[in-house]
């Protein structure tokens, strides 16, 4: 996934070219931010790591950057770069221990002269594959603000079956490292607050967000804000399914998923129209491809990986470009291909109840395993809760509920269970409303 983190603590290598900017006389710095510090990955899975190049006026140069990677020990974990996604690389972990993956990062600049940043590093510690790992999801790894906006962000700890399981931890911290972003945050969420009074200069600020994954791991990111100068507009990528922000999917052989990409301006204006230009979206898995409906943004997301096959976890990324505005903004997502075990919904998403006249409908938790249906019977301790304005009564089995609406408004449904065959807890969450 991509989650940009100062590596060592340090705020990124940077570095000074002796070139001027097209702007004038004063040169262009630059800045090398790597995506984890510290993260985990299983034996005989993956996960990606980012590193992002940014120049003094906030400028993701990525794409003029070359980034070369190694690990110290290939034998406990390899670093691949991505043929996709630039900056991008999977880490694939190869026996339990710990290995140090360094990124050097060599930005070409406007005259052909290079640049080289100093070295970043990451620890990455390799477990046993039969246990799970954890990694933060964050959508917007590099935002851009306007002067006084307040942003809410959310971010997410999954595991490696694709889960969140944000809500069993308690450990959340999140900082923000200078005064053009204020951050106050409770538990995985947080609102960012953008100050820059300059008429001519960008601010910066790195928020950084962390917890203690359940296995007793340190997980860490970094959101890299852009503040824009005083009057400007800032835009952002948010990706969308069953109208809530999502930032992760878990996609199965012969089920797809489905999500939808738009733009907003820092007013929440809807400026999707105004993005023009070519949107992509690459992935650093080669078994995972998005395509979307002309002119919609609402994209589709398949796995080749057979049946049986899996769990595979990396990182797609949608990237929208205006040629009106001059603007290229990105999002990303954590896509679990294949998940060991989870639970999936066939109901509408979000669902609708009618309250007149009075309206009951089977809500099923469906078995996966490795892409394959599997039976209920596969997950024991079944329980189900809800909120808003509803009941639930028993259906056929502990897999199901029927659900009545009991006043208008929105409500949530709640399933969990423990895999038989290892213990994995499952959850799904069905949304709807009551009408």
């Amino acid at each position: 996934m991509t989650m940009l983190l100062a590596a060592c603590g340090g705020g990124g290598g940077s570095s000074t070219p002796a070139t001027p900017n097209a702007g004038g006389s004063t040169p262009l710095t630059y800045t090398v931010k790597m995506s984890v510090t510290s993260g985990e990955v299983g034996v005989g899975r993956t996960i990606t790591i980012s590193a992002l190049a940014v120049d003094s006026n906030g400028i993701d140069v990525s794409g003029n950057t070359t980034f070369n990677w190694t690990s110290t020990d290939s034998g406990i974990a390899t670093v691949e770069p991505s043929a996709t996604t630039p900056g991008s690389a999977v880490v694939k972990g190869i026996a339990t221990g710990t290995t140090t993956v360094q990124v050097v990062a060599s930005v070409k600049g406007a005259d052909n002269t290079t640049v080289q940043l100093p070295a970043q590093s990451a620890t990455i510690t390799v477990v046993p594959a039969s246990a799970l790992s954890y990694s933060l999801a964050i959508p917007n790894s590099s935002l851009s603000m306007s002067d006084g906006q307040e942003l809410p962000v959310k971010v997410s700890l999954v595991d490696s079956n694709g889960a969140d399981v944000s809500a069993s931890v308690n450990s959340w911290a999140w900082s923000s490292s200078g005064s053009a972003v204020q951050v106050t945050a409770s538990q995985n969420s947080a609102t960012l607050k953008a100050s820059n009074s300059s008429p001519t200069a960008v601010a910066t600020a790195s928020v950084s967000v962390s917890v203690t994954a359940p296995d007793g791991h340190a997980i860490a990111g970094l959101i890299a804000v852009t503040v824009q100068t005083n009057g400007a507009a800032a835009y952002r990528v948010v990706t969308i399914k069953g109208g809530r922000e999502v930032n992760a999917l878990q996609v199965f052989s012969n089920r797809p998923e489905t999500f939808t990409s738009r733009v907003l301006r820092h007013d929440g204006q809807d400026v999707t129209a105004e993005f023009d230009g070519a949107w992509t979206y690459t992935a650093t898995s080669a078994t995972l491809s998005a395509s979307d409906a002309a002119g919609t943004h609402d994209a589709t997301v398949s796995t080749s990986l057979a049946n049986d096959k899996g769990p595979v976890q990396s990182s797609l990324t949608v990237t929208a470009v205006s040629t009106r505005l001059g603007e290229r903004r990105s999002a990303t997502l954590t896509v679990t291909e294949n998940p060991v075990w989870a639970l999936v919904g066939d109901n509408q998403d979000p669902m609708t109840l009618l309250l007149m006249p009075p309206m009951s409908i089977p809500v099923t938790a469906r078995m996966k395993h490795l892409g394959d249906d599997a039976q209920y019977t596969a997950c024991i301790n079944w329980a189900w809760t809800s909120t808003g304005p509803v009941e639930l009564s028993p259906g056929v089995a502990d897999h199901q509920k029927n659900v009545t609406g009991t006043a208008q408004g929105d409500f949530t449904l709640t399933v969990t269970c423990n895999a038989v065959a290892d213990n994995t807890p499952l959850k799904l969450v069905f949304y709807g409303t009551v009408k």
